[in-house]
């Protein structure tokens, strides 16, 4: 009988890890990359990182920054 119920309790768990969401799915998430353009053409594209919540709305509300002509700024989709 404890067999039994121990079974079931641990089914009960493993159904509810892939049912339940992940954190990231729960907060606001996207991806972005770090541009940088020298006179108006893109030079250097980053790889692409996963943000989420507070740092991926801190890199989509960023302002580019400027540097005698170079540019750098975030690019998230």
């Amino acid at each position: 009988m404890k067999k039994k119920i121990l079974r079931s309790f641990v089914g009960l768990i493993i159904l509810a890890s892939f049912t339940l969401p992940a954190c990231e799915f729960l907060e606001d998430c996207g991806t972005c990359e770090l541009v940088t353009e020298i006179d108006g053409v893109v030079d250097n594209v980053g790889a692409p990182l996963l943000f989420c919540g507070d740092q991926y709305q801190e890199r989509l509300n960023s302002s580019p920054t400027t540097i005698g002509n170079t540019v750098t700024y975030w690019s998230c989709y």
